[in-house]
């Protein structure tokens, strides 16, 4: 546990939103910039008392530029317009080896990883990146992760895995990165929010497996994760990203109206109180709505979902 000093931080809001969630509310940041103190996704520094959030550093190979006074965002643009820019995007990036491997390990092959769509980022050679984009004739304004600097499109995010975050109809909403450096979060969002004609990619809920309707629905933590899951299962697969945002999943299943709902949040539930708060909230808002709703139990030696699917005890490192 780490204490902190209250008079050194700042409340977020909507015009200056968590850095590490993205959410205008519960979170903070220091007065220097330089840490925040996020109350929805972990890291391993958890922050005062218990359910207080964790502390992340903001610190990282890509820093953010301020959101100047005179720039101006640009409206998030249609699903159709982002799941074309970001397939053409993907489709012009390789996988490293070291990345391979790691999703080799978390319990992919090599068949489901190329059809998943992982590939490595870099922010290296972005000019030439965009060069080719634009060849294409992919419209690049209002898609989260692309912004405009002195009349030139750029793009923006951190190294690591690139993640496609999909919708019920298989489109591609946004990107998440699982880092390559865990300085301020190992998990980040592709985001232009902070740069002249960027957006936010909000936090949209990734829908793995084949979306079946009046089906079972299992709901989990993280993109990666709930793949794993789907192909192990052989059901749909929600994945929150950060237990927080967990109301995200009831448009989805408002669409899906599931037979029944399995919640399967990570095994630090029964230690973090903050985490069995969100998924009682859960629980209780879909048994009101009338969905058959029920919670995943299993060995505390495996933290995920995936690790027991896979008999693995470090899918999560």
């Amino acid at each position: 546990m780490t204490t902190v000093a209250a008079s050194k931080w700042v409340r977020v809001k909507r015009r200056n939103p968590c850095p590490v969630c993205g959410k205008p509310d519960w979170c903070l940041v220091s007065q220097d910039g330089k840490t925040a103190i996020c109350a929805r996704i972990e890291s391993d520094k958890p922050a005062g008392n218990k359910g207080a959030g964790w502390i992340h550093a903001l610190v990282n190979s890509m820093p953010l530029p301020l959101l100047k006074p005179d720039a101006k965002q640009t409206p998030k643009a249609a699903p159709d317009v982002l799941d074309t820019a970001y397939r053409a995007l993907l489709s012009e990036l390789p996988l490293s080896e070291t990345h391979r491997e790691n999703l080799q390990r978390r319990g992919l092959t090599d068949a489901q990883i190329s059809s998943l769509g992982y590939r490595t980022l870099q922010p290296n050679g972005c000019r030439e990146l965009i060069t080719r984009l634009k060849a294409k004739g992919i419209r690049l304004a209002g898609v989260p992760g692309f912004y405009v600097d002195a009349g030139q499109w750029q793009s923006a995010g951190p190294a690591g895995v690139a993640i496609p975050v999909k919708d019920t109809r298989s489109r591609i909403a946004g990107l998440q990165v699982r880092c390559d450096k865990a300085e301020g979060g190992r998990y980040k969002w592709v985001s232009s929010k902070r740069f002249n004609a960027g957006c936010s990619p909000g936090a949209p809920v990734h829908v793995a497996g084949k979306v079946s309707f009046n089906g079972e629905v299992w709901v989990t933590e993280g993109p990666i994760k709930a793949d794993v899951a789907a192909l192990k299962l052989n059901r749909v697969v929600l994945a929150v990203p950060g237990v927080g945002n967990w109301p995200g999943v009831l448009p989805i299943l408002r669409e899906l109206k599931p037979e029944r709902v399995i919640i399967s949040f990570d095994m630090d539930k029964n230690q973090n109180t903050a985490v069995r708060l969100y998924l009682d909230t859960l629980t209780a808002c879909l048994i009101r709505s009338g969905i058959r709703t029920f919670e995943a139990d299993w060995d505390t030696h495996f933290k995920g979902l995936d690790d027991l699917l896979t008999g693995s005890q470090s899918c999560q490192k």
